[in-house]
């Protein structure tokens, strides 16, 4: 009992430091009161980094809030007051534009079968409104709906195929892969990866070939993913080097 106790007064220590250090950071980087909260959290330790981390670091990031605290299900006040006026606005005006507003506003806060609702709405009005079939075949994926989700994507891209330069052709591929339409799912990532060096897609594509026994195949997917990921920019190699040591891995493991 004794070493559980002292092992998890380790572990509540450890994390305590490492919030008051993030804070502290965040303090001396924004500049934020001064002096002030420095001096605060240097005395106050922990629970001047809570303090800190309420009073003045999340207010300056409603994006942290409203995307972190969706997941548990907060909604902030401004987000509830976003969502009351586009609930008005669907009611009284009722264009597609009012449904589609509403449903990113609900499906960002996790409501997702009723954001499905609103852009179905929309889509009653203009069936080929891009951006009204994008955020239904979210929706619908959302919700393991995978045969909606390829329907709307595929009335997408039958309307605009570079839509969000390619991303619309990217989810098409991974649906067509959840969907276990293997074939389809080849077929359609090759054609995908001639326009888009998307690095999920060449993942995708090479698990596909590699499970046909398509070694070769799946080989030079992988060596043309990393080939392409080093070629880009060093703010883009940064951001997808994670698929370069997938790829440099799952290399190793083809026979």
């Amino acid at each position: 009992m004794p070493s559980v106790f002292f092992g998890s007064f380790s572990l509540l220590w450890l994390l305590g430091s490492a919030f008051w250090l993030w804070m502290l950071y965040e303090c001396i980087r924004s500049g934020r009161q001064g002096q002030q909260w420095i001096w605060l959290l240097i005395f106050l330790n922990v629970i001047g980094a809570v303090m800190y981390f309420v009073t003045q670091w999340l207010p300056a990031h409603p994006e942290f809030v409203s995307k972190v605290g969706g997941s548990f299900g907060f909604v902030s006040r401004q987000d509830r007051d976003r969502l009351w006026q586009a609930e008005a606005d669907a009611k009284n005006i009722g264009k597609p534009t009012q449904f589609i507003t509403l449903g990113n506003l609900l499906f960002d806060q996790k409501q997702t079968e009723k954001a499905l609702e609103a852009y179905q709405q929309a889509l009653e009005q203009a069936p080929k409104n891009a951006k009204a079939l994008w955020g239904a075949a979210q929706a619908a994926g959302e919700l393991k709906d995978y045969s909606a989700a390829k329907d709307y994507l595929a009335r997408l891209l039958a309307v605009d195929p570079e839509f969000s330069y390619g991303e619309a052709s990217l989810a098409y591929g991974m649906t067509l892969y959840q969907m276990q339409d293997t074939d389809a799912a080849l077929t359609h990532l090759q054609t995908h990866v001639k326009s888009w060096s998307s690095p999920e897609a060449y993942l995708m594509l090479a698990e596909i070939q590699a499970r046909q026994e398509d070694t070769a195949a799946a080989r030079e997917t992988l060596e043309t993913l990393i080939i392409k990921v080093k070629g880009f920019v060093p703010f883009q190699y940064r951001k997808n080097q994670h698929f370069v040591r997938t790829a440099e891995r799952r290399l190793k493991a083809l026979k």
